[in-house]
């Protein structure tokens, strides 16, 4: 099936065709002969047309004196004369026209409490979302004014509304106008209208942005950025806003590549020029729109192949802060997780509601899976599509007040957790999240006990006699280099780097996720201790500091090398047909000049192979990562990157689904510049050299050992 909004679209039927301008600035004239023209051409007709920016032009730009920017408008004696032949029933507008910027300069016309300007015009002068022609249209009438944007009182409302500016109080009123509006209350949004650029829109960009577009994109509104962040619109058009200035007169015409939403779906943003500006930047632009309360949830979610990551998730919101420019003082979990010092976990964890569930178990489902980001905010949005919810209540640590991945949502009526069951295994924040009735205390509790009875009953597999890890198999002991109570150290038998070494649980445990606590903790202090050792310049094979090769060592015992940093990886896969996986944590030092491309390099490699990594931020303990990895993969398969900064790169593997068993060698072996020792066959060497190597790391891991002291 034809993807979406595909250029084939123009000739679908069923989708919606509308017309998107520029800046107007009273210059209806320019505006509605090219309006003409393209509706009688063969991509017309067009059912409506949306104006974003200025609509008016203002006096000061007639005399000459260039607000904002702005071309001049029609008549230096009247800026608005286009409109009284259209206001007085002269002329009539040849496309229903929504407008979103009419004040103040438009104040003589913008009395209606409808919007109603003329016939077939209309001033969408309050923030919420519309049904225009089936579509689900957002609208943020106005500009951004700092200085008064959180101020709260009468004063400030009416003088902002004469102004045209909107305040945190039209954010607000929008984003619940997106929960509750219409055929599809909390659905996908079609089309955001914001007179403003979002600030930072240009990040993540695979094209580079001229001079231009990265001036107006750094001027633009952090707001605006926000709420682009928070309702995932399919497409936001804006216009040149009060942004322009310099060489961007006039605005500028910026269609960024697609982003992917935390929705699962694409949005495309398009800046327009102002309307007839003189160096002839695009100020028209004409979608043809399948609305997406007529699309399955899988349609909406093909993304085209130059989809990009969102230009609003690194930061926290595009204002550079962890809290919503329009928020108010509702609690956000959303920027904290891991990275937060721990007197604000304190904090947090204070917040964390404890208090029963609200509401009925019979109209209560049970949703797991959840991206760590996905807060209450953006989870009550989603739900609320398929009916009024009673109480929402995500699971959270009680200590760190993070997510652990799951959450309840009680309903009004027992339909509306029927509709819930149905968004089963859709993507929400990139994951398929798994939608379940909720269980009875009585329930849970009987499955505990189960589970607790199965457990006792059942004696641990002995280990796999052919398995290279178990030490009471005795198969190249002389690798080890260090044993600890419940790990070791070994030497890689064909390590990409000389001392490329592993850590490994003396138990035959497949995954680091399924290690007792104990266990865990032991490996997690191993890992700090070789990381400490490499950035002390040892390791069994230190490097020069500025060696071309990662492969020329300093050549003298006990000599140490420039600063290294670890890259670790785990690969978690059944092995059912070997007698099961033995956990074994793959460490391989990497220059410190070389590690900063780390991330990087393992992201390029994840697109070219068609997935996505789920992040996360440097976990302080095993527990955390255990916890980490148990909600994003459950008790499957996984593969998991440990970064030189501490971050975890997690990537779930499904059942049935191929993964490169060489992956994690591959990848390293590019970054360190040594692709031909990605095969561990080509790298092997005598028992002789082998036990070299392993004396060699065991001196100068010595210092570090955790069984020292």
């Amino acid at each position: 099936s034809r993807a979406p909004d595909s250029p084939d679209a123009m000739s679908d039927p069923n989708a919606v065709k509308i017309l998107i301008a520029g800046d107007v600035r009273g210059n209806l004239a320019s505006l509605y002969k090219r309006v003409e023209a393209v509706n009688a051409s063969s991509a017309g007709p067009f059912a409506a047309l949306f104006c974003v920016g200025r609509f008016f032009g203002s006096a000061a730009a007639a005399a000459g004196e260039e607000e904002d920017g702005a071309d001049a408008t029609p008549t230096a004696s009247d800026p608005n004369a286009d409109i009284r032949a259209y206001v007085d029933g002269t002329l009539t507008a040849p496309l229903p026209t929504y407008f979103i910027d009419g004040l103040p300069h438009g104040r003589e016309f913008c009395r209606h409490p409808e919007g109603v300007v003329a016939p077939n015009i209309t001033f969408l002068r309050r923030a919420k979302v519309y049904e225009i022609h089936g579509l689900r249209v957002a609208a943020l009438p106005g500009r951004h004014n700092p200085l008064a944007h959180d101020d709260e009182s009468q004063l400030a409302a009416t003088t902002a509304e004469r102004l045209g500016e909107y305040r945190a109080a039209d954010v607000r009123a929008l984003r619940q106008s997106n929960a509750s509006t219409g055929i599809d209350p909390g659905g996908v949004v079609d089309l955001l209208l914001t007179s403003e650029w979002p600030r930072g829109c240009d990040a993540f960009a695979a094209t580079a942005p001229g001079h231009a577009v990265a001036s107006a994109a750094a001027a633009g509104s952090p707001v605006v950025a926000d709420v682009a962040r928070d309702t995932q619109p399919r497409y936001h058009a804006c216009g040149a806003g009060d942004t322009a200035g310099g060489d961007t007169a006039g605005g500028c015409h910026y269609a960024r590549e697609p982003y992917k939403n935390p929705r699962g779906h694409a949005t495309r943003l398009v800046a327009l020029a102002s309307v007839g500006n003189d160096r002839k930047e695009r100020w028209l632009h004409a979608l043809a729109l399948l609305p997406a309360s007529r699309q399955p949830p899988s349609a909406l979610q093909q993304l085209p192949p130059d989809t990009t990551r969102s230009p609003y998730d690194a930061r926290g919101g595009a204002n550079g802060g962890s809290t919503d420019a329009a928020s108010g003082d509702a609690a956000n979990f959303a920027g904290v997780r891991w990275e937060e010092p721990r007197a604000k976990r304190a904090r947090v964890a204070s917040q964390v509601r404890t208090e029963p569930l609200k509401g009925d178990p019979d109209k209560t489902v049970y949703v797991r899976n959840l991206a760590f980001r996905a807060d209450e905010g953006a989870l009550a949005e989603f739900f609320a599509q398929c009916g009024e919810i009673v109480d929402l209540r995500l699971g959270r640590d009680a200590e760190s007040g993070r997510s652990r991945g799951f959450c309840h949502v009680a309903y009004s009526t027992a339909e509306a957790a029927e509709k819930a069951l149905a968004l089963h295994e859709t993507t929400f924040y990139g994951r398929d999240i798994v939608v379940q009735m909720a269980k009875t205390e009585e329930e849970r509790n009987a499955d505990r006990d189960r589970r607790r009875e199965e457990k006792r009953g059942r004696p641990p597999p002995p280990p796999p006699g052919g398995c290279w890890f178990c030490l009471s198999n005795e198969k190249d002991t002389h690798l080890v280099a260090s044993i600890a109570t419940e790990s070791f150290i070994a030497m890689d038998k064909g390590g990409v780097v000389p001392d490329h070494c592993q850590v490994v649980p003396v138990e035959h445990t497949p995954s680091f996720a399924a290690l007792s606590p104990s266990a865990a903790d032991e490996i997690w202090r191993y890992l700090g201790a070789v990381r400490a050792c490499l950035r002390a310049g040892g390791g069994g094979a230190p490097v020069p500091e500025n060696a071309a090769s990662p492969l020329d060592t300093v050549g003298v015992p006990g000599e140490r090398g420039g600063p290294r940093e670890l890259v670790a990886f785990e690969r978690h896969l059944a092995l059912r047909s070997k007698g099961g996986n033995h956990m074994h944590l793959n460490c391989v030092p990497v220059p410190a000049n070389r590690a900063r491309k780390a991330r990087k390099i393992f992201e390029q490699a994840a697109k070219r192979l068609g997935f996505e990594w789920e992040v996360v931020e440097a976990p302080e303990s095993a527990l955390d990562l255990q916890t980490a990895i148990a909600s994003h993969c459950g008790d499957g398969e996984y593969y998991a990157v440990h970064l030189p900064d501490g971050t975890v790169l997690l990537r779930k593997i499904g059942r049935g689904e191929p993964h490169w068993m060489s992956f994690g060698r591959e990848v390293l072996g590019h970054l360190l510049g040594c692709p031909e020792r990605t095969s561990w066959q080509n790298c092997m060497e005598t028992e002789e050299k082998e036990t070299e190597r392993a004396n060699a790391f065991k001196a100068s891991f010595e210092a570090f050992d955790i069984m020292q002291g």
